[in-house]
């Protein structure tokens, strides 16, 4: 095994699979024109989606030794040992491409996805210039401090889960709007919002230096990719 001491660049999307629950199709669909990298328990994910990883990084405490061995010497192993981190931000720190798509690191452990979401929020500022987007089982996710437009169907769930306290100046297209309120996760939150339009505007305060969660259901996927991208640069 190596050290992970090295940066993995794609120049389009580059998806990372974890040990957590989604929906395998979602990630055949996806995997067909991208690199994959497993995330430590997620080679078994790959193995069992028929994919085989470029590389695999993380601790190594969840891939087994089996799933190791299949790989036969073809795939790298990056090992980092190191406990400060989260399997999913040692991946982060090695990687670059303008989109990041993660599997895996949703479902299964309700305390694994606080600690997505809070790595998450965490890349808004360490690697603002790499859009995160995370697929579970139910639900699609991304982070940013940053306005977001989307384009999901009328009638579609829309939660906005603020990582701080958040003020929003502006919002469109959906049936609770936020304009002029400010949300917090000890005070008012905007979960359970649904669209009212074809296409939504969330703007946050021109002075906002906080994270906030921008959840969707999975099937959204797509859509939510195109608004992140949209909106990079």
């Amino acid at each position: 095994m190596d050290t992970a001491d090295h940066i993995y660049s794609s120049p389009d999307r580059l998806i990372l699979v974890g040990g957590g629950s989604f929906n395998k199709d979602d990630l055949i669909r996806n995997a067909r024109n991208a690199d994959v990298i497993a995330v430590d328990g997620g080679l078994h994910a790959c193995q069992e989606a028929g994919i085989t990883p470029c590389a695999v990084i993380g601790d190594m405490d969840s891939a087994g030794v089996a799933e190791i061995a299949a790989l036969g010497g073809a795939v790298p192993i990056h090992h980092i040992a190191e406990q400060d981190s989260t399997d999913l931000e040692k991946a982060m720190q090695h990687i670059n491409a303008p989109l990041c798509l993660g599997f895996g690191f949703l479902g299964r452990r309700f305390d694994h996805a606080l600690a997505s979401l809070t790595v998450l929020a965490r890349m808004t500022d360490a690697r603002p210039e790499m859009k995160i987007v995370l697929a579970g089982r139910h639900d699609a996710l991304t982070v940013t401090k940053q306005t977001i437009r989307t384009a999901l169907p009328v009638d579609t769930r829309y939660s906005v889960w603020p990582v701080g306290t958040v003020g929003f100046d502006k919002s469109d297209g959906l049936i609770w709007l936020l304009d002029g309120l400010t949300l917090s996760p000890h005070g008012q939150v905007g979960t359970s919002n649904r669209t009212a339009k074809s296409a939504q505007l969330l703007q946050p305060a021109s002075d906002n230096s906080t994270a906030f969660a921008v959840i969707v259901p999975v099937e959204c996927l797509g859509h939510l990719c195109d608004a992140v991208m949209s909106g990079a640069g």
